[in-house]
């Protein structure tokens, strides 16, 4: 029911649909991937990960903190991916069945 070989490519084309949105910033998708594929990804990494700026990435973790598709306990701790409530459907589409 969660196919979690297919999990990434939902994830990613979730976060697209949200960046051509404008929701959170572009390259943002790159961001929950590394956190899922490390299991955490610390702050510092962020910049070169997306090949951005320090300031822009604080904006990207800032969105992506904000939608709740990455958690973190302080500021000074590593991001892990989250899973908000209203991803769940995108992420995980037989997990509920249809009525």
């Amino acid at each position: 029911m969660l196919d979690p070989s297919e999990l990434q490519r939902r994830k990613e084309l979730y976060v697209r649909d949200e960046e051509s949105a404008e929701r959170p910033p572009k390259r943002s998708f790159t961001v929950p991937r590394e956190a899922l594929l490390a299991g955490e990804l610390e702050r510092r990494r962020v910049p070169k990960s997306i090949d951005t700026s320090e300031r822009t990435a604080r904006r990207v973790i800032s969105a992506l903190l904000e939608k709740r598709l990455l958690t973190s306990g302080s500021h000074k701790v590593p991001l892990r991916l989250g899973f908000p409530i209203d991803v769940v459907e995108h992420w995980f589409p037989k997990l509920y069945p249809a009525t």
